[in-house]
């Protein structure tokens, strides 16, 4: 399970590297952001 987590963890990091990089509208990313935070919460990382 913490293999998982780990994934998962690297994953939202390397995507939301990828967003701040990106030319995205600020709101898109603003979204995006706080998905990763509540799909964090969900599977219990913070």
């Amino acid at each position: 399970m913490k293999f998982v987590k780990g994934v998962m963890i690297g994953t939202i990091i390397t995507a939301g590297a990828m967003l701040l990089y990106s030319e995205t509208v600020d709101d898109e990313k603003k979204k995006m952001v706080k998905k990763g935070k509540q799909f964090a919460r969900k599977i219990g990382l913070s």
